[in-house]
């Protein structure tokens, strides 16, 4: 057990996380490599504050946490036809000069329609086909 204010901890804290050794490798991996050895009051602390302060891991490192907000469930269609999603299947061999399908599905019935394009094609040819 070392005390607080030992010489030390930032010697014990650079040879763990910012040597080869240490690998930068974040507050947790850290903290356990050095549990193994050796302890000191203060010591989470300690290490998250030389991590967050490690100039290499800042520059580096990307955070890992969830985007901000819960999914929300889609409402479920109660007509057909009211809600359809539209999708372009691309690069196909020439077919009658076609080689692009327009698939557009209900999100109620799951039914599709596949419609040939060739390509290139305006949003007002797409919309034709649509309707």
């Amino acid at each position: 057990m070392l005390s607080k204010s030992s010489s030390r901890i930032p010697i014990i804290l650079k040879e763990f996380h910012s040597s080869l050794v240490g690998g930068h490798s974040g507050i947790f991996r850290t903290y356990k490599r050095i549990a193994i050895l050796v302890y000191w009051e203060g010591m989470k602390t300690d290490i998250k504050n030389f991590v967050a302060t490690c100039e290499v891991c800042q520059r580096n490192k990307s955070d890992n946490l969830s985007p901000a907000g819960l999914l929300q469930l889609l409402p479920i269609p109660t007509q057909v036809w009211t809600d359809i999603s539209m999708d372009f299947i691309r690069g196909l061999p020439k077919s009658k000069g076609k080689d692009t399908i327009l698939v557009v599905v209900d999100q109620l019935t799951k039914y599709a329609h596949f419609i040939p394009l060739g390509h290139p094609f305006t949003a007002t040819e797409v919309a034709a086909v649509f309707l």
